[in-house]
């Protein structure tokens, strides 16, 4: 099953929009203490989690909530979106990589002079989007593209099935059409407009991570996949143990072993493949030291780390880095 990551700091910045964060995780059934690294949530805590933000926010709440060139937490597939050279290719990442964020779909269809995106729950059921997801979407897609261009771009049409305030129609340019549907239309000529947020050093770092992680979403639905999740979160915050992770999945040690030896493969078989794979995304970035590299992936020793290195790939840190052309 497919989880979610909340931030440790998610509450506060409910705070610094002036949504009560505290209220919010209450009502959600979410814990006001969150580890550093973030708590996973499943598809119908986090629904509810938006349902109850919805509840506690005000459309100008809303508004600073989707300004994306000030948002205070990084968050690669919506930074990504600004690294793109336009429009077109910013929504078109978005869609790419929005299951990341969370339990989203969104659809782009090219029309003739204008592109159209849809949002929706990635459900076969067709769970409505609660009001402040909604509209907080269209309003990101409209913030992407007039950060991106400098210029106050205002989309062809709104489809919404939710009303909308002065203050959000006089922000928007536009007042919204009643729909059962969720989606914005731009013309093609803005959504072709070059961006001048463009940023392909960043992208070319950020494109790996998120692949390899929309790649374990999709294609891999073991428990041994799970498990590499989970690992992903926890080994940065030197926490990649068994217990650690059983703690989180709310599962013994020993069932994990076991269902793990059921499709022939271990826990230590899983924690270095994932420091493998984490390896050598750091190492694409030629500032990360090996001592560094060492250290995000859970080594206290470079030496050992370097050994094990060795062991995964057949190749030196430094061989392996001049065979990715990348320079030492």
């Amino acid at each position: 099953m497919a989880s979610y990551l909340v931030s440790s700091k998610y509450k506060d910045y409910l705070d610094q929009l002036g949504i009560n964060g505290e209220r919010v995780f209450r009502k959600s059934g979410i814990p006001l203490k969150i580890e550093p690294r973030g708590l996973n949530i499943n598809r119908e805590q986090f629904v509810k989690f938006m349902t109850v933000i919805s509840e506690e926010s005000t459309d100008e709440m809303i508004l600073l909530y989707s300004k994306v060139e000030d948002h205070s937490m990084f968050i690669p597939p919506i930074f990504a979106g600004l690294c793109a050279s336009n429009g077109k290719e910013c929504f078109e990442r978005i869609s790419e990589y929005k299951e990341l964020i969370g339990p989203f779909i969104l659809k782009i269809e090219n029309l003739e002079n204008e592109i159209s995106l849809e949002f929706m729950f990635d459900d076969e059921v067709k769970t409505p989007l609660p009001r402040f997801t909604q509209i907080a979407e269209m309003l990101m897609m409209i913030n992407f593209i007039r950060t991106g261009t400098g210029k106050p771009i205002i989309p062809q049409k709104i489809e919404s099935s939710y009303e909308y305030s002065q203050v959000l129609i006089d922000y928007i340019g536009i007042k919204p059409v009643k729909s059962k549907d969720c989606k914005i239309y731009f013309s093609l000529s803005d959504v072709e407009e070059p961006f001048i947020t463009e940023n392909n050093i960043m992208w070319n770092y950020l494109e790996p991570e998120l692949k390899k992680r929309k790649e374990e979403m999709e294609m891999d639905k073991s428990f041994a996949a799970k498990i590499r999740t989970m690992l992903f979160e926890v080994i940065p915050s030197g926490n990649g143990n068994i217990e650690t992770v059983a703690r989180e999945l709310a599962l013994s040690p020993r069932t994990i072993q076991r269902k793990l030896s059921e499709e022939k493969t271990t826990f230590m078989q899983q924690l270095n493949h994932t420091r493998e794979l984490m390896a050598k995304n750091y190492l694409l970035n030629n500032e990360i030291s090996s001592e560094e590299v060492a250290y995000l992936i859970g080594y206290s020793d470079v030496y050992a780390f370097m050994r094990a290195f060795r062991q995964w790939t057949g190749f030196t840190i430094n061989q392996y880095r001049k065979k990715r052309e990348i320079k030492v």
